[in-house]
C-alpha cells in the first residue's frame, strides 16, 4: 500500500487500515501531506510498542478528520 504521493505505507499501519472499511475510505481523503506525516510517524517509531502507540492515534486523527470534515465524504464513492 502506499500514499497518494506513492510513499510506502508501513505493513502495520497498512493492515489495520485495511481492517476496516470506513476508516480506509478516511485515509484515501486524507491530504497527501498528512499521509505522509503520519507514515513518518510510525517508521520513526523505535520500539513495536511505540509503533502500536502511534496507529492508535493515527486512527483517532484520522476518523476525527472525517468527523470535522462531512462534506468530503458526502455523495463520493471509494
Amino acid at each position: 500500500m502506499e500514499t497518494k504521493k506513492g510513499v510506502k505505507v508501513p505493513e502495520s499501519l497498512a493492515k489495520t487500515l485495511q481492517e476496516s472499511k470506513e476508516l480506509k475510505n478516511a485515509w484515501d481523503k486524507l491530504r497527501p501531506s498528512c499521509q505522509r506525516e503520519y507514515v513518518e510517524r510510525v517508521n520513526k517509531a523505535k520500539s513495536e510498542e511505540k509503533r502500536k502507540e502511534k496507529i492508535d492515534r493515527i486512527i483517532e486523527l484520522t476518523l476525527d478528520y472525517a468527523k470535522r470534515h462531512p462534506e468530503k465524504y458526502k455523495n463520493r464513492k471509494s
